[in-house]
């Protein structure tokens, strides 16, 4: 299926690892230019290299993509590189995990900063040259816990700015849909990525136990019975940014193996 987005600009946050790198790894395989932003420089130039070696075209901006300057940083530096986004995906760490009784007023503030205002700030960035051009893609990595909370983990913060970010996206999808830019919010349930194989590698430790990594990725609970890998989520992340999804705007598409149990 050719999706159409081939030469288009595409910038992708947290890209260096995970379902980020996947994400920008499956544009660069569909022929977009990628500006590849993350903290860490030898993960980003690390992508850039695997996108490179198949043939695609990627540039790497190490930012930290929770502050404001940091992003009009990584703008100018893709417009430099490519000229205007035409794709933004937003993927940023998520908040600390914490119960409501031990998350503070900072802690509310920095998950609201990261999870709202950062994606505010990048669509501000790219938005106008978007609306010049009549075409755009803003897609959100965003989490399962926006449409049904976590109750398994203490993210108080997690729980209630996931749900803020969301609700952001419904309402740009309303400003920019004449403009023929897109907004939608993909909601992650359980992926075997780095960051969860730390967590349940710390966990048994904690236990006394040996870590699986083949047994980690395997989950009763969820129908499908296993974790998801990486390269699922950007499987449906480059089709949200494609031509092909011209008419899907303003959602929240849940990839989670079938897990949450709520109809809507």
């Amino acid at each position: 299926m050719d999706f159409g987005i081939a030469g288009k600009v595409a910038v992708v946050s947290g890209g260096s690892k995970g379902i980020g790198r996947a994400v920008a790894e499956e544009l660069g395989n569909e022929g977009c230019r990628v500006v590849v932003t993350a903290r860490g420089k030898e993960a980003v130039d690390d992508t850039v290299a695997a996108i490179t070696s198949r043939g695609g075209t990627a540039v790497g901006v190490p930012a930290d993509f929770t502050k404001k300057d940091q992003i009009s940083r990584v703008m100018s530096e893709a417009r430099a590189a490519f000229g205007p986004p035409d794709i933004a995906v937003f993927n940023v760490y998520g908040p600390v995990v914490q119960g409501f009784d031990h998350a503070g007023d900072d802690d509310f503030l920095s998950a609201y900063n990261d999870m709202v205002m950062a994606l505010t700030w990048m669509v501000r960035e790219v938005a106008p040259d978007m609306k010049r051009n009549q075409w755009g893609r803003l897609v959100t990595i965003g989490s399962i816990c926006a449409k049904e909370p976590h109750r398994d983990l203490p993210l108080a913060t997690a729980n209630t700015t996931r749900v803020a970010a969301v609700g952001l996206n419904k309402t740009l999808s309303a400003d920019l849909g004449p403009y023929g830019i897109t907004v939608n919010t993909l909601a992650t349930g359980g992926f075997m990525t780095e960051r969860y194989r730390s967590y349940m590698q710390a966990r048994a430790e904690e236990q006394g136990l040996a870590y699986d990594n083949e047994k980690a990725a395997q989950r009763p609970d969820v129908p499908v019975g296993r974790l998801g890998y990486p390269e699922e989520m950007a499987a449906v992340c480059a089709f949200l940014c494609s031509e092909r999804a011209s008419y899907v705007t303003g959602q929240m598409i849940v990839v989670d193996g079938g897990r949450v149990l709520t109809l809507w």
